[in-house]
């Protein structure tokens, strides 16, 4: 009976994988623009490869890294809104924005009709407002909202950040707008001004946004729970530590959207783990990725350049930027956006995993058998499982 049931899964596991590499393939003939964005790089390999990281926005789709509270920074209402990768700085692919504020701040209830916003809670809590469902929030917990979809949020700690990611390059001229201009990196008080009709409504006249004047609903809000991703582009919220996991080595990567849930606009995974080696050197020629360390701490290599990335740090690595990681503390966790989304294939060819806290002893290599489909450009031979670790830091 067992081994029927093994056979079973597996057979199920196959049909889920086989199904969503065909919507992915679909998604590949419907966003050729995507694609052609994704795989431009300006110079070609030569020029984005001598490229030397630096710490600031540097307004053109190269490498480079922030350090946690660095950007561009708006004060919009009670919140600080934290530009760390604008659409000017990803060749339109995508925006990356961290967003603190006290208790009480919020945006009100709008919509996007083009972009696709993902949340991810980094500290606090927050009450979300989301395609008729009230739900609570507290670190790890993430959220997908797609184009259409009437959403709010509101802060409920007296210190909360979340961050935003979203596809395309209409969110920058939305905070432009309706904040000012902010050296701090916490809103000045605890109070909580209320952003006026006037400057809402010539928002959107610029950005992708529409505030459709919902009523938020009041009373208890769900604690969220659920753990599955659906299989196609509606909204849809993810307790802490939950999501389709797999595990290379003993590093345990979890996907909290992908190419079905968002119509092939995000890849957002998680990976977390013990110490571990540096992976291979390596190269995407047809897409971005992006790092930002919640826990523990990262060394990366970009291009010749080699960054300690501590928790708030963040680094873009576009296509054709050589690039690798290590785990350095005892438990480091960070979150990486992929766009387009190419390598949901990587991730999902692994192992399937059911536990929610990375393996505790050595686990097999990552599996290459279907390299050819992968965006992927090795420069080394892979060496042992990470996790394997052959030097003390």
């Amino acid at each position: 009976m067992r081994t029927s049931l093994c056979k079973l899964g597996t057979a199920l596991g196959f049909l889920v994988l086989l199904t969503r590499t065909t919507l992915f393939a679909q998604a590949q003939q419907a966003d050729a623009a995507l694609f052609d964005k994704g795989a431009f790089i300006d110079g070609g390999l030569p020029a984005i490869q001598a490229i030397t990281p630096k710490g600031e926005l540097p307004g053109k789709k190269i490498p480079y890294y922030l350090r946690s509270g660095d950007g561009e920074r708006y004060l919009v209402g009670g919140l600080v809104v934290n530009r760390m990768a604008r659409a000017a700085d990803t060749g339109d692919l995508y925006e990356w924005t961290v967003i603190t504020g006290g208790k009480g701040a919020m945006l009100p209830s709008h919509t996007h009709a083009q972009t696709h916003e993902a949340i991810l809670v980094l500290d606090g809590e927050l009450e979300l407002w989301l395609a008729d469902r009230h739900y609570r929030l507290i670190k790890g917990d993430f959220a997908s909202v797609p184009p259409g979809t009437s959403h709010a949020f509101r802060l409920l700690s007296h210190h909360t950040q979340l961050v935003s990611m979203s596809n395309g390059n209409r969110m920058d001229a939305l905070y432009r707008t309706l904040g000012k201009p902010y050296i701090g990196t916490v809103q000045p008080s605890d109070d909580v001004p209320a952003i006026d009709q006037a400057t809402l409504k010539k928002a959107e006249t610029v950005a992708d946004v529409h505030f459709d004047g919902k009523p938020l609903t009041t009373g208890h809000a769900e604690r969220v729970s659920n753990a599955q991703l659906p299989k196609s582009a509606v909204p849809y919220v993810l307790a802490a530590g939950e999501g389709d996991r797999y595990t290379i080595g003993n590093e345990l990567f979890g996907i909290l959207c992908d190419n079905a849930t968002t119509n092939n606009k995000l890849l957002v995974v998680t990976t977390e783990g013990p110490v571990t080696q540096m992976i291979i050197k390596h190269y995407h020629l047809k897409h971005s990725e992006s790092f930002f360390c919640i826990d523990g701490q990262l060394r990366m290599i970009a291009n010749q350049s080699t960054i300690d990335v501590q928790p708030g740090d963040f680094v873009a690595v576009p296509a054709g930027t050589i690039h690798a990681y290590q785990l350095v503390k005892p438990y480091t966790r960070f979150v990486g956006l992929l766009t387009p989304g190419i390598f949901e294939l990587f991730f999902r060819s692994q192992n399937p995993y059911a536990q929610h806290v990375y393996p505790q002893g050595p686990g097999g290599p990552p599996n290459f058998s279907r390299m050819a489909e992968l965006d992927l450009v090795p420069l080394e031979m892979p060496g042992p499982p990470p996790g394997q670790v052959g030097a003390k830091h």
